[in-house]
């Protein structure tokens, strides 16, 4: 009893193990399956969001419908693997993946069989999400495969891709920047030459400037009657002082005096 409970436990730990194992390098693929990179960037920008890549396996082979699992293998060149971000997305969820690295390569495998089933006439698709760090710089390289229960493989597709650190725009040269004025400034030049209106006055100066100024715009000739108004009052005031004191002289009594040459004789 206890043999075939050792036998049947190493049987169940056998099977889980090949289940989840990374699949080997295939030696060649099954004929009748079919493995298309349906969408790739030509280039990924580092430190830009993450873009897609899809693949999708097909087959006209008739019979049962096989459920299949998928491994992306990645191979860098100028990046390194702790630069680059993966996710295997499933109905806007994140896919569990295996992961395993050496050197400049990597192995992404489903931990589970993927949601649909490759039949004839259908499809299987997985979808990735890859970002790159920013002081990424180089080419990256992706293989999919897709993998029946067995974990043969059924089909295999590659493409590649370049890194590209982040583009600055150039700075406008100093000549550029001397020859184009602002807008603004040619705006308020035009309006200068156009309008005869006075300018504002300077900061700092009251409304009586502002008002001597707008007078002094419309052209006209300077106006005397202020002056004339102040010296006819001067002249009014000098007659009227004069007259009173004509007047007050003709009021003084006058003295009489002694007829000279007469003295009264005394006895």
């Amino acid at each position: 009893m206890r043999h075939r409970a050792a036998a049947l436990l190493s049987s169940v730990l056998a099977i889980a193990a090949a289940t989840l194992a990374l699949p080997a390098p295939a030696q060649a693929a099954v004929e009748g399956f079919k493995v298309t990179i349906t969408q790739l960037p030509d280039e990924f920008e580092a430190g830009a969001g993450a873009r897609t890549v899809q693949v999708v396996a097909s087959t006209d082979n008739e019979g049962r419908c096989r459920k299949v699992r998928w491994s992306m293998v990645l191979k860098v060149d100028g990046v390194d693997l702790d630069q680059v971000r993966v996710n295997r997305v499933e109905n806007d969820d994140n896919f569990p993946l295996r992961v395993q690295s050496d050197g400049d390569t990597a192995r992404l495998t489903d931990v589970r069989f993927d949601p649909g089933s490759l039949c004839r006439g259908k499809t299987v698709t997985a979808v990735y999400r890859v970002a790159f760090d920013d002081d990424a710089d180089g080419k990256v390289t992706f293989q999919a495969q897709v993998f029946d229960a067995t974990t043969r493989l059924l089909e295999e597709a590659s493409a590649s891709s370049r890194v590209v650190g982040e583009r600055a725009e150039p700075s406008p040269s100093p000549s550029e920047e001397s020859e184009s004025p602002a807008p603004e400034e040619s705006q308020v030049a035009v309006e200068d030459e156009e309008s005869p209106e006075v300018a504002a006055p300077p900061a700092g100066t009251g409304g009586d400037n502002l008002s001597a100024n707008a007078a002094a715009s419309e052209g006209g000739v300077p106006s005397l009657l202020g002056p004339g108004l102040i010296i006819g009052a001067l002249l009014v005031f000098a007659g009227v002082g004069l007259l009173l004191r004509i007047r007050l002289r003709n009021r003084a009594p006058k003295h009489q005096q002694m007829p000279t040459g007469f003295y009264p004789r005394t006895e």
